[in-house]
This record gives structure tokens, C-alpha cells and sequence, in this order.
């Protein structure tokens, strides 16, 4: 991993971590797509296997101090259908492609019922329509 990366990678964990409060390591996140997932160190073995114990925050662009970073988790995946799993890609384009889908229906219905969503908002979901999110 170039040294660039790697300090990319530690200045989101210090980001991010500033942002939910809690000291976050560059082993506690990877950043897929447009989404920031996030593994807490105090998973019991129980959460690991049968729970949605995975934290995913939606940051596409990520970078330190870029503004994305979200304090709030959209949604969870399980431990297996995450990038913490060595060589996983195939379930983590699947777990990719259901979070961008099921944001994008989230976000449509937000603008559907409320008729008003914010500018964030809408930047997220005109990102989501160009990229071909279904």
C-alpha cells in the first residue's frame, strides 16, 4: 500500500472517528464504493455470526475532512458479506449493490412523502441515478 493511501486511510479513521465519537484504527473501517464500513472492536462472538454487526455509513468520496462522513450508521450488513472478510469480493459487491439500491428507494421516498429533502439529500440521490442505481 503506497504511503499516500495509507495516510488517507488513517485520516478518515481520525475523522470519522471524531464524528461518532469513539477512537476509530484504520482496521476498523474500509471504504467500498459509496459506502464506509465500519467494524466496532466490541463484537461478541454471538453478533459476529448472527447479526447485522457491520456499521455502514454512506460516504462516497470519502476522504479526511471531506464532509461526508455521516454520524449515523444507513443500515448494517453481517460480518460475512463484508470488505473484513479476505478475499470477499463477490459478496461485497452484492452487499454494494442491495445498500445503493435500498438508499436510493429510501431517498425517493423521503422526496415522495415529505416533498422536501435536503440539498445533501438530493446530491446523494442524483449520485445514486447517475451511477445506474436501479
Amino acid at each position: 500500500m503506497s504511503k499516500r493511501k495509507t495516510q488517507t486511510i488513517k485520516d478518515i479513521a481520525l475523522c470519522f472517528g471524531e464524528r461518532i465519537g469513539f477512537f476509530v484504527t484504520p482496521r476498523q473501517i474500509r471504504i467500498r464504493g459509496n459506502w464506509l464500513f465500519y467494524k466496532p472492536y466490541d463484537l461478541e462472538d454471538y453478533e459476529i455470526d448472527e447479526k447485522k454487526c457491520i456499521d455502514c455509513y454512506f460516504a462516497p468520496d470519502a476522504h479526511y475532512d471531506s464532509g461526508v462522513l455521516s454520524m449515523i450508521p444507513y443500515t448494517g450488513v453481517k460480518l460475512k458479506d463484508s470488505p473484513f472478510i479476505k478475499d470477499n469480493n463477490e459478496k461485497v459487491a452484492e452487499s454494494l449493490k442491495k445498500l445503493d439500491k435500498s438508499y436510493k428507494e429510501y431517498l425517493e421516498d423521503i422526496a415522495f412523502r415529505l416533498h422536501c429533502m435536503t440539498d445533501s439529500a438530493k446530491d446523494n440521490l442524483y449520485l445514486l441515478i447517475r451511477q445506474g442505481v436501479e
